[in-house]
């Protein structure tokens, strides 16, 4: 019998190091979230991940997005790539991208990333 998933409150900024410790496999789902930032950062020159904070914190989904530098006007704009189920780490419907409420506003860019899951992997030893 399938195991109903729980959920537990997020704070609403949460990044990937926030719910770290909620993961039901930390350093798998941060490796799967590496894996999707490196194939974004070689096809615009950099990445970065928000969570999705409104659904289950043992696996949230998740958002990759990278910067655009305009240099006549000097504004940087965010564009997403796109987003990802937590639990299968399959591309979501570009549907999910536009419910703006399921994103924490917090980001963590790919340096970040690699940091926290050398991190887990410390850890783990």
């Amino acid at each position: 019998m399938a195991k109903r998933a729980v959920l537990v409150a997020m704070a609403p900024d949460s990044t990937v190091a926030d719910v770290v410790q909620m993961l039901a496999n930390p350093v798998e789902y941060v490796r799967r979230i590496l894996e999707k930032l490196e194939r974004c950062r070689r096809i615009h020159g950099n990445a970065q991940v928000r969570i999705g904070v409104r659904g289950r914190v043992e696996c949230p989904n998740y958002l990759i997005e990278y910067l655009r530098h305009d240099a006549k006007n000097g504004h940087t704009s965010v564009h997403q790539d796109a987003a990802y189920s937590g639990s299968t780490h399959r591309e979501l419907a570009p549907r999910h991208i536009e419910e703006t409420t399921n994103w924490s506003p917090e980001e963590m860019n790919i340096t970040a990333v690699s940091a926290l899951i050398g991190r887990l992997r410390n850890a783990r030893e």
